[in-house]
C-alpha cells in the first residue's frame, strides 16, 4: 500500500473516536442501564403517519335533581322525569328532546319507588321524533301500591336508547 493512500496514526484515531461517538459505546448487551433515560415512543418524531388517538370512554353522567314546589325533577342528558305525589299516585311526566340531527325513536325506562319495600318501573316509547324536537308523554304510577306513597319518591333514569 502506498503512502498517500495510507491514514496517518493520527487519523485512525480521529476515526475510531467518531465510530465510538456515533455507535456509542456498548457493552455487547442489548438492553439500556438501568440509570439511563429512554425516550418515550410519543415524545419520539415520526415521519409515518400514526393511527388517530381513540378518545377516552367518557364517564356515566350523573342525573340532575331538582325541584319546583312538590314536584321532583331527575334530569340526565337530554331527558328530563318530573313526579308529583296526587290522590291517584305519582304522576311522571318524561320529556326527552332528540339532539341528533336526524328523526329518530327513543325509549326511556324510568323506575320510582320509597326506597326501602316498593319499586315500580315504566318505559316511555317516542316514534319518529324530529331532530330538535321534544316529545312528552305522562303516566300515573304506583296507583295500585296498597301501603303509603312517598312524598318525595325516589326516581332512577334506568336507561335512555336512542335508536
Amino acid at each position: 500500500m502506498s503512502p498517500r493512500h495510507a491514514l496517518r496514526p493520527g487519523a485512525w484515531g480521529a476515526a475510531l473516536l467518531l465510530t465510538v461517538l456515533i455507535a456509542g459505546c456498548s457493552n455487547g448487551d442489548n438492553h439500556a442501564p438501568e440509570n439511563s433515560t429512554i425516550p418515550s415512543p410519543s415524545a419520539t418524531p415520526s415521519s409515518a403517519p400514526s393511527a388517530p388517538v381513540s378518545p377516552e370512554a367518557s364517564p356515566e353522567p350523573s342525573p340532575v335533581i331538582s325541584y319546583l314546589g312538590k314536584t321532583k325533577i331527575v334530569t340526565l342528558g337530554d331527558t328530563e322525569i318530573r313526579a308529583t305525589r296526587n290522590e291517584l299516585g305519582i304522576n311522571v311526566a318524561c320529556n326527552a328532546t332528540n339532539t341528533a340531527d336526524r328523526t329518530r325513536n327513543i325509549r326511556v325506562t324510568v323506575s320510582i319507588g320509597n326506597g326501602d319495600d316498593w319499586v315500580t318501573t315504566n318505559n316511555f316509547n317516542f316514534k319518529q321524533i324530529p331532530a330538535g324536537q321534544t316529545a312528552s308523554e305522562s303516566t300515573v304510577m304506583g296507583g295500585s301500591y296498597e301501603g303509603d306513597l312517598p312524598d318525595d319518591p325516589e326516581i332512577h333514569i334506568d336507561n335512555v336508547v336512542y335508536y
